[in-house]
C-alpha cells in the first residue's frame, strides 16, 4: 500500500527544483564564464598618441580570456594617456564641488557591468585599473550587486569576485596610492631643484626655439611680436584691441589658429619674458594665480627674483610696469585687490531665491535686449544649471511682492500677550525690554531712512545686530512671562519693516525675503487649462518658509 503525503499533490515548477545552496560560493561564482565579457585598458603617460602600451595590455587581456574560456569581448575600454591618481576639482549639478580623478571609460565601465551590458571583467594589474581607493570601492560595489567576475590578465589572476582577492586588492591599492604619492613628491622636488637652479623645464613659451640644444634661444621675429605686445599694453590698448591687431597683420600666433585675448593676457603675464623664474609647483605656500604675475615668480632668499638660463626678451621693468598697469585696470572695472573678479552685482529682486524645481540650482536675472522682457532662468549644465527652468519676472514679482504684504501684515497683526503688575524683579526685566526694544527701534529707523552708514554700519550689520536684539529681547520677555505666569511671547515685525518692504532699495527687500524665507522652489510650467497668467504663476511657486527659530537666529 502505498504512502501518500503533502508533496504528491504539490507542483513544484522545474527550474525551482534546481535551487541550491552551497558553503563555498565564491567557488560558484568564480566558475561562471561571461558570454560577454569587457576588457579595461589604461596607460598614464603616452606622450606621442602612439599607444603602444594598451595595444600591448589588449594582446594579454585577449590571451587571458581565452585560457580562461570566456566569450569574446563585447566591449574594450580604453583610456591611453590618462592618469588614475591626480584628481580635478569638479562642480556638481547642485553646486557642491568635489575632487575626483576624471576617468570616463572607467565610469562608463562601471555603468554598463552594473547594467548588464558585459557580464564580466578582465583587468591588466590592479595598478592599471584603479589607483584611488574611492574607485576601487565603486568597483566592488557593482562586482558584489551583479555577482560577476573581475579578473587580472598577471599577478596570479586576481578576481575581484572573492572576498579574499577584495581585500588583498584594496591593501595593494593603499600600496599603489603611496607609490603614486612619493612619485609626485620627488617629482615636484626635482622641478623646484630645477626651477631655484634657473633651468628650463617643459614647454618654453613663444619667442624661442622650443626643441633641440637651441632650446631658450630668442627667435628674433617672436621675439619682436612679444616686444610690441608689452609696448601696446603700455600705450593704453586691451588685450583684445593687440590681438585683433596681430590677426589684422596676419602675425602667425602659438599654436592656435588666431590671436585671442586670452593668449595676449597670458603672454603679458608671464615673468620668463623678464628672464624670472617662473614656478607654480606644489612647494609654494601661497598658490600661483592666473591673474598675477608676481604670484608665479620664484625669489631667493634675499627676495630678488631668480633669474633663468634663457635669453631675455623684455626688460623687467617694463614687465614690471605691465603688471602694475594690469593690476590698475583691473581695480577700474571693479575687481578689488586679491580678489579673482569682482563681485557679482545683483540686479534682480530673486535672483538666487528662486530655486528650479529640477535641479535645485538658483535662477539668476536675465533681460532679453530685442523684446525688453526680463525673466528668471536656470543656468546652463556648464555653470552648474539643467536649463530646464525659466519664468517671467514681472509676474513672479508681483506674486511674491502680495505674498511677502500678507505674511508681514498677519505677524504685525498677531496680538501680544497681556500683561499684569509685576513685582520688583518684573518691572527691571521690562524696563530691559523697553530698553532693548529702543534700540532695535533706532536701527530700524536708520534702516529704513538710508542713514546705516553714518553710524559705521553696513546693511549685515543691521540685520546681525536686528537678530542678536531679537534674541535678547525673547529671552527678557519669557523671564518677565514666567515671572507673571504669562506664556512666552514672540517678537513682532514692526510698522518700519513693511514700509521697509514697501519702499526699501532693492538690497533692503532681498534681506527681508532672506529674513523670512529658505528659498522659493519654481516648477516646470502646468499645461493652462484656462489662461490667466497669475494663477498660472502661483502654482509653480512653492515658497519654503523659515520657522519662528530660525528667524530669530
Amino acid at each position: 500500500m502505498s504512502t501518500h503525503t503533502l508533496w504528491d499533490e504539490l507542483d513544484i515548477p522545474t527550474q525551482a527544483m534546481g535551487r541550491r545552496i552551497t558553503l563555498n560560493l565564491h567557488d560558484q561564482l568564480s566558475a561562471f564564464l561571461p558570454k560577454r565579457p569587457g576588457a579595461y585598458l589604461r596607460i598614464s603617460s603616452d606622450r606621442y598618441g602612439l599607444e603602444a602600451g594598451v595595444d600591448r595590455q589588449h594582446e594579454d587581456a585577449e590571451d587571458t580570456c581565452r585560457r580562461l574560456g570566456w566569450g569574446p569581448f563585447a566591449k574594450i575600454y580604453r583610456e591611453n594617456d590618462t592618469s588614475a591618481f591626480k584628481k580635478r576639482k569638479v562642480i556638481r549639478p547642485d553646486g557642491t564641488i568635489d575632487w575626483v580623478v576624471i576617468r570616463p571609460k572607467f565610469r562608463q565601465l562601471l555603468a554598463d557591468l552594473a547594467a548588464g551590458v558585459i557580464d564580466g571583467v578582465i583587468f591588466y594589474d590592479l595598478d592599471r585599473l584603479v589607483r584611488q581607493p574611492r574607485d576601487l570601492e565603486d568597483l566592488i560595489d557593482i562586482i558584489e550587486y551583479v555577482q560577476r567576475p573581475a579578473v587580472g590578465a598577471t599577478g596570479g589572476r586576481m578576481n575581484l569576485i572573492n572576498d579574499s582577492d577584495r581585500h588583498m586588492a584594496r591593501m595593494m591599492c593603499v600600496m599603489a596610492l603611496k607609490s603614486s604619492e612619493d612619485t609626485s613628491r620627488r617629482v615636484a622636488r626635482m622641478h623646484l631643484a630645477c626651477a631655484q637652479a634657473g633651468k628650463i623645464q617643459g614647454r618654453i613659451a613663444y619667442g624661442w626655439v622650443r626643441k633641440g640644444p637651441d632650446k631658450g634661444k630668442r627667435v628674433t621675429e617672436e621675439a619682436r611680436v612679444v616686444k610690441g605686445i608689452f609696448d601696446d599694453c603700455l600705450t593704453g590698448e586691451s588685450a583684445y584691441a593687440i590681438a585683433t591687431k596681430l590677426n589684422m597683420d596676419v602675425v602667425s600666433p602659438p599654436a592656435a589658429e588666431r590671436w585671442s585675448s586670452t593668449m595676449v593676457t597670458k603672454m603679458l603675464r608671464n615673468p620668463r619674458y623678464a628672464g624670472m623664474v617662473s614656478y607654480a609647483g606644489k612647494h609654494r605656500v601661497d598658490p600661483a594665480l592666473a591673474w598675477d604675475g608676481w604670484s608665479h615668480v620664484l625669489f631667493d632668499d634675499d627676495g630678488h627674483p631668480l633669474l633663468g638660463a634663457w635669453e631675455t626678451i623684455v626688460d623687467p621693468k617694463v614687465w614690471s610696469q605691465v603688471q602694475f598697469e594690469l593690476q590698475l585696470r583691473r581695480q577700474k572695472s571693479g575687481i578689488p585687490v586679491g580678489m579673482k573678479r569682482a563681485p557679482v552685482a545683483v540686479k534682480y529682486l530673486l535672483s538666487g531665491i528662486l530655486k528650479c524645481g529640477k535641479c535645485g540650482r538658483g535662477l539668476v536675472g536675465y533681460r532679453y535686449r530685442k523684446s525688453d522682457r526680463r525673466t528668471y532662468r536656470c543656468p546652463p549644465p556648464s555653470l552648474g544649471g539643467c536649463s530646464g527652468i525659466e519664468i517671467s519676472a514681472s509676474p513672479v514679482e508681483e506674486a511674491v511682492d502680495v505674498a511677502m504684504m500678507a505674511f508681514l501684515t498677519k505677524l504685525l497683526s498677531t496680538p501680544m500677550a497681556d500683561s499684569s503688575a509685576a513685582p520688583e524683579q518684573l518691572t527691571t526685566l521690562r524696563a530691559e525690554v523697553e530698553r532693548e526694544t529702543a534700540r532695535k527701534q533706532d536701527l530700524v529707523r536708520r534702516w529704513t531712512e538710508g542713514t546705516l552708514q553714518e553710524a559705521g554700519l553696513t546693511e549685515e550689520d543691521f540685520f546681525q545686530l536686528v537678530a542678536n536684539l531679537n534674541k535678547k529681547i525673547s529671552r527678557l520677555r519669557d523671564a518677565a512671562n514666567s515671572a507673571e505666569g504669562a506664556t512666552s511671547t514672540q517678537v513682532k515685525p514692526q510698522n518700519d519693516f513693511i514700509e521697509g518692504w514697501r519702499n526699501g532699495t532693492l538690497q533692503q527687500r532681498r534681506a527681508i525675503l532672506k529674513r523670512y524665507l529658505h528659498s522659493i522652489d519654481v516648477n516646470p510650467a502646468p499645461r493652462p487649462i484656462q489662461w490667466n497668467r497669475t494663477e498660472l504663476i502661483k502654482e509653480r511657486l512653492h515658497p519654503r518658509w523659515k520657522n519662528s527659530y530660525e528667524v530669530a537666529a
